[in-house]
């Protein structure tokens, strides 16, 4: 069996990167003996059952290359510089060792940019020219690689692959929530007042993704509720995906949140603080806002209340990555 190494944001325990890596575990371990690079290498072992390495002990990770036949990069946007050019170079320089070290390279489902540098774009441009397969999960991504005159092949996110376990609702209503530029007071307290005037009957569940990110802006908004929710957090992917699929409603600002709750038959309001959130929504044809017009929130519950579950279920259940694309 060969040899495969897998590189992303692993191990800071964020749902949506874990959930990409759980469906890549599950589909390419029949495939390859996988050694992946994680931020937290003990955890990542004991859940995934695969061997791992700290992402930034890099003797070893050097190693692994050498030893490896094939490197997967990604899923996610590993190769854009606005949150960290440090990242950016680090994730190339893991593709051009692989590439300078003769080893087969996918780039797994990847977001690509955005790029705030000219370097950036030509580094990436050129490191990219080492892959064998190059898997970009949206239009721009793709249209971008084409224009640099490569190849790539345009899939769905990874964690439409996700299996949604059979559970009895609760009739609980979820809320998860991230920091980002925008989630204020006002934003919050829009949210809350629609909580507590039409759902006031129901539990009210709490979803932190990310504790590093989210766990503050859930205790805060739990202050505006007229009754204390649960805060969920600190989960297993599982776990987390289980807890949503129990719910009648969720209000969630995560794509991958979103993705979920759709497949697991909850009537959902997406967030979108990012275009693939709205995009997502557009699709099923589900109403959203945005973190710059909540106004109408209130008049959006008629519409998500009468949600149509079984079509967001349908239109989902047509997207699959396919893995037998990445047979090299």
């Amino acid at each position: 069996m060969k040899k495969a190494v897998c590189s992303g944001y692993y191990g800071f325990d964020n749902f949506g990167d874990d959930a990409v890596l759980k469906v890549l575990v599950d589909n390419f371990s029949s495939k390859y003996d996988l050694t992946v690079f994680s931020s937290n290498p003990d955890k990542t072992s004991r859940l995934y059952d695969v061997s791992s390495i700290y992402s930034f002990d890099y003797l070893k990770v050097i190693t692994a290359l050498l030893k490896c036949d094939v490197l997967i990069s990604g899923g996610g946007s590993l190769l854009q510089d606005v949150t960290s050019v440090k990242s950016l170079l680090y994730y190339c320089g893991l593709i051009f060792l692989a590439g300078i070290f003769r080893k087969e390279i996918i780039i797994f489902a990847q977001g690509m940019g955005p790029f705030n540098s000219l370097f950036s774009k030509f580094f990436v441009k050129f490191v990219l020219k080492f892959a064998k397969i190059i898997t970009v999960r949206d239009d721009a991504s793709f249209e971008l690689l084409k224009k640099w005159g490569l190849s790539p092949v345009l899939v769905c996110d990874p964690v439409f692959n996700i299996q949604i376990p059979m559970v009895y609702k609760n009739s609980a209503v979820g809320i998860q929530l991230r920091d980002f530029v925008g989630v204020d007071d006002n934003f919050l307290k829009s949210i809350a007042n629609v909580i507590n005037e039409n759902f006031s009957d129901k539990e009210v569940v709490i979803f932190s993704f990310q504790d590093s990110k989210d766990l503050k802006i859930c205790e805060h908004f739990n202050t505006f509720l007229n009754a204390n929710a649960t805060i969920k957090h600190n989960l297993s992917i599982d776990e987390y995906i289980t807890e949503i699929s129990q719910l009648e409603y969720l209000f969630a600002m995560r794509f991958h949140a979103v993705l979920v709750a759709l497949k697991a038959g909850v009537k959902v309001l997406p967030i979108s603080y990012d275009k693939k959130v709205s995009e997502l929504a557009k699709e099923v044809e589900v109403p959203y806002v945005t973190l710059d017009d909540y106004e109408h929130l209130s008049d959006l519950v008629f519409e998500l209340k009468n949600q149509n579950v079984n079509k967001n279920k349908e239109l989902l259940n047509l997207k699959h990555l396919d893995f037998n694309i990445f047979d090299i």
